[in-house]
């Protein structure tokens, strides 16, 4: 009896030991500030194998086994996975390694590292899964080639916060180059707003945001994408009464800016002050409105939760039989003439805004 208790509990243990060789990445989350990481026989310039390693000895993320595995192999630089796309990827000479799933159920993680002035190294590994929960997080280390020691820092990472708690926030490594990108999916814009970070020599700072912009905009025709593409400011704007952000884009002068909003399923200019083409752009609860003096129309671009549910133009030129000015109303719900009136009649004053401008780079696309 005495022996089949002393099996049980050596099997236990046993089972026990391997229950917890890997963290969960909630787990490492909540806890890889708390560690500093010795790295053995670090040197003065430890690769990206010798550092993940020694991240993976401390943590025992089953994300980094596989490339541990397959960088066994001083030769290996990067294996396809022919079933769901993505790979491995193990590049020493630009200190970059990968895990990635090729959008799969299963986890993946990036690591790289950059050269510091000061003789130190900044060292920094994507941790992730999509489901089970969903996770995704970035650790900094400053690497001492003193002491052979990773001490955590703060990043970008650990400062940003979405535009919308709704948006996928993800961490991207270079490969090649030295800015750090936090990406985050919009869902309005059904596209990446990727916030980029330059790289000063020692840490990162907010450079300006990237947009690729693959949808079209009815007031544009294409030979006027220049006009766009060369904005160079971008705001998140909220209005009152509003728990969403529409986009306030602007040149360098803040003479001309864009509003633009989800509508119908696609993305759409709502609004636009130039005054070199007398086009007024004002702002009230709700609603974006651009008075356009010299075509002598108004248009009214209505707001529910960032989305243009309604639009109404104004033509005081065109007088109809009864002396009214014309009016068209287009958008998701149904609204008649009348109605129409008496929402613009209830509009009262314009609004102040004070936008957050950020510096944006534009990359337009052809809409698919």
């Amino acid at each position: 009896m005495k022996k089949f208790l002393l099996l049980l509990l050596t099997v236990t243990t046993s089972i026990y030991a391997l229950a917890i060789d890997y963290h969960s990445l909630e787990e490492i989350y909540d806890q890889w500030k708390s560690r500093n990481i010795k790295v053995p026989q670090g040197g003065s310039n430890p690769g990206i194998v010798k550092l993940v390693k020694a991240f993976q000895d401390t943590w025992h993320s089953y994300n980094i086994s596989p490339v541990l595995e397959k960088a066994k192999n001083p030769n290996f630089t990067f294996e396809a996975d022919k079933e769901y796309g993505g790979g491995i990827t193990v590049d020493r000479k630009n200190g970059f390694v990968s895990l990635d799933n090729g959008g799969s159920d299963s986890g993946y993680m990036e690591a790289c590292v950059w050269r510091r002035d000061n003789g130190h190294r900044l060292f920094a590994i994507v941790l992730g899964q999509p489901v089970d929960p969903e996770i995704e997080f970035v650790c900094f280390y400053d690497y001492d080639p003193k002491t052979f020691t990773l001490s955590p820092e703060a990043g970008p990472g650990q400062e940003f916060h979405p535009l919308n708690k709704g948006n996928h926030v993800g961490y991207n490594l270079p490969q090649k180059g030295k800015d750090f990108i936090i990406s985050e999916y919009d869902i309005n814009l059904q596209s990446n707003i990727n916030h980029v970070f330059s790289w000063d020599g020692n840490k990162h700072h907010f450079s300006h945001i990237s947009i690729d912009v693959k949808y079209g905009y009815r007031w544009f025709n294409p030979k006027e994408t220049d006009y766009l593409v060369n904005m160079t400011k971008i705001a998140f704007i909220t209005l009152p009464g509003q728990e969403d952000y529409f986009y306030l884009l602007s040149d360098d002068e803040e003479e001309g800016m864009l509003a633009i909003a989800p509508y119908k399923g696609d993305i759409e200019l709502i609004g636009i002050n130039n005054p070199i083409i007398h086009h007024q752009l004002s702002f009230y609860p709700n609603v974006v409105v651009t008075k356009a003096d010299i075509y002598q129309y108004t248009s009214y671009a209505f707001l529910k939760d960032s989305y243009v549910w309604q639009m109404i133009n104004e033509y005081p030129t065109l007088v109809r039989a009864d002396g009214r000015s014309k009016i068209t109303v287009e958008g998701w719900e149904d609204m008649d003439e009348e109605t129409a009136r008496e929402k613009i009649k209830s509009l009262g004053q314009p609004i102040q805004i004070k936008p957050k401008w950020r510096k944006v780079r534009l990359i337009s696309s052809e809409k698919q």
